[in-house]
């Protein structure tokens, strides 16, 4: 059986801190279990097409530093399209008849994030949404299709999903909890910095809505790290660094600064 780990951001979104060890660890972990897993990232293209050339030879380069060079199909998808017809996707690494061969035998697809849509959603014979952002999916599920009709499982990493005090609307998916993946060979001890840091990475703005109690609240990083900002300032002997998506010109980042955070 082939197991196709499905996704559709760490390609095109570079700037995103920590986006790619997410599918990363997945598929790392595939490997070292000794499974024929395949890496099926989505590239929509944009109108910048030396952009997009350029996030497929970073997308290249990584799957060679990992050792994934031959365990990954790019869908260079232009013009982009919520509709995923593999007939207008370039395929880069895996070549398409490749790909095509192996669709004729057992397959399995863990969609991360909803990644994959029909029609080539349906090619896969067993269909497994992986939910990596609980919240905002549990929410507009209730309101729109999210995919919830073409997968035959629903894993989440909302542990509280069957709590008594969860806040969000109750579904009618059968969904199963699993934490999320950590690679420990690819994350591992180090020794204590000599100059105590504190570090973490991120998206400092979030542009999404979720309904609670009523409300449609804030989750930024922003607005949640607003009581912690004074830190550098009460704890002057330690270094605090966050790995955001935070342009040059943006006030934040000077006023952060300000503030004692260096911006990496």
């Amino acid at each position: 059986m082939t197991i196709f780990l499905g996704c559709g951001f760490a390609a095109k979104y570079r700037e995103g801190g920590g986006n790619f060890s997410v599918p990363l660890q997945w598929m790392l972990g595939l490997q070292r279990l000794k499974l024929d897993a395949i890496w099926l990232e989505l590239l929509p293209a944009t109108d910048d097409v030396a952009a997009d050339q350029r996030r497929i030879k970073n997308f290249q380069r990584q799957m060679q530093a990992h050792g994934l060079a031959g365990r990954y199909c790019l869908l260079y998808q232009k013009p982009a399209s919520d509709t995923h017809d593999l007939e207008a996707m370039r395929c880069i690494g895996m070549s398409k008849r490749e790909l095509l061969e192996r669709f004729r035998g057992p397959t399995i697809l863990l969609n991360l994030a909803y990644s994959i849509h029909p029609p080539l959603l349906l090619k896969f014979e067993r269909r497994v949404f992986c939910d990596l952002d609980p919240s905002e999916i549990f929410y507009w599920m209730t309101k729109m299709e999210l995919g919830q009709s073409y997968h035959h499982e629903f894993w989440t990493i909302g542990l509280n999903v069957h709590g008594g005090d969860c806040q969000l609307p109750k579904s009618a998916l059968t969904w199963k909890t699993f934490y999320p993946l950590v690679d420990t060979k690819l994350f591992r001890p180090q020794p204590r910095p000599r100059t105590p840091k504190f570090t973490t990475v991120g998206q400092w703005y979030w542009g999404g809505a979720v309904e609670v109690a009523g409300e449609f609240p804030d989750l930024s990083k922003k607005l949640a790290f607003e009581p912690y900002l004074g830190l550098p300032s009460r704890v002057p002997e330690a270094k605090f660094e966050l790995a955001m998506n935070i342009s040059a010109g943006d006030p934040e980042r000077e006023r952060l600064q300000r503030l004692g955070w260096k911006i990496v």
